[in-house]
């Protein structure tokens, strides 16, 4: 009975002295932030080296653990790996036939493409995400052949299109902008679409045509040519959630890409006679040359 009492004696010292302890540090806290701040840097530093020796065994047991599970699974993980090697070495072999395949009929069948040309390398110095505007500045301007108009791609895909240059700089409308519209194809079912920016992180495919063939997600975007302005075949996003409408996360962010190129327009329409009337609207892009200079426009037909 009496060693009862002298335990509960000194379990209520100690808990009325860690009590009395943390309403003191509380004290101290309000009345002087800077000490109380100096005292738990101290007590930090005297608490992590306790921690770490007695979580020491602990860490250790995991680490085993951890090491075990991976060496039991490799053998199964590197059967996986061997099957989808052999897989893929075959596909590699059927698209390499199959380009050489293509290559051979555009020759015999005298086929000409517009070849790409880039005007020039820049660095984007800077990427801005307003509630209305997303846009970006690149290191170069007119003075360097860069007007508005030209496609921005990237290392790992497409960037956006200039919408104005100065002398030294241009701005760079990216995908993500509401106003950002590109002509997209699915590589997997061939469907002509657009990549449309929500002012998100995450873009919308929209005005799907072809093949009545459902998406799934990881399929692959590119660029498809239409409109003459951006190349075919740049990588634009992949599909993240199949659900109307599709969203897309985009290939390549302007943060992080340092470098950029622009190019000419891909196919921009050739300038017209004064006298030529010029019949349908097309995008203002495409009547943009190389250097972004704006073709001749057509005078309007005197009634």
């Amino acid at each position: 009975m009496r060693r009862e009492q002298n335990l509960a004696l000194v379990g209520a010292v100690v808990s009325g002295a860690v009590i009395a302890t943390g309403l003191l540090l509380v004290l101290v806290a309000r009345v002087n932030p800077d000490g109380a701040a100096r005292m738990r840097g101290v007590m930090l530093d005297l608490v992590t080296p306790v921690w770490s020796v007695a979580r020491a065994p602990f860490d250790g047991v995991g680490r085993a653990v951890s090491w075990g599970g991976d060496y039991l699974g490799a053998v199964g993980r590197n059967r996986e790996l061997t099957t989808e090697l052999a897989a893929a070495r075959a596909e590699l072999q059927r698209a390499a036939a199959d380009r050489a395949a293509l290559a051979a009929l555009k020759r015999l069948q005298r086929v000409r493409e517009p070849a790409r040309r880039v005007i020039g390398t820049a660095r984007i110095v800077s990427a801005t995400s307003g509630s209305v505007v997303r846009s970006a500045m690149i290191a170069a301007g007119r003075g360097d052949g860069i007007g508005p108009g030209l496609p921005v791609i990237g290392a790992d895909g497409l960037i956006g299109r200039t919408v104005e240059a100065g002398n030294h700089a241009a701005r760079v409308l990216l995908l993500t902008d509401p106003a950002s519209r590109i002509p997209v194809t699915v590589v997997r079912t061939g469907q002509a679409a657009l990549v449309v920016g929500t002012n998100r992180p995450s873009l919308e495919l929209r005005d799907r045509g072809g093949a009545d063939v459902p998406l799934q997600a990881g399929d692959r975007l590119v660029t498809s040519g239409d409109g003459g302005v951006f190349p075919p075949g740049i990588p634009v996003g992949i599909i993240i959630n199949p659900a109307e409408p599709p969203a897309v996360r985009p290939a390549a962010s302007p943060v992080g890409a340092a470098y950029v190129t622009v190019e000419a327009a891909y196919l921009p329409l050739p300038a017209l006679a004064p006298e030529t009337p010029l019949g349908t609207p097309v995008p203002i892009e495409a009547r943009r040359g190389g250097g972004g200079t704006p073709a001749p426009q057509p005078a309007a037909p005197l009634p």
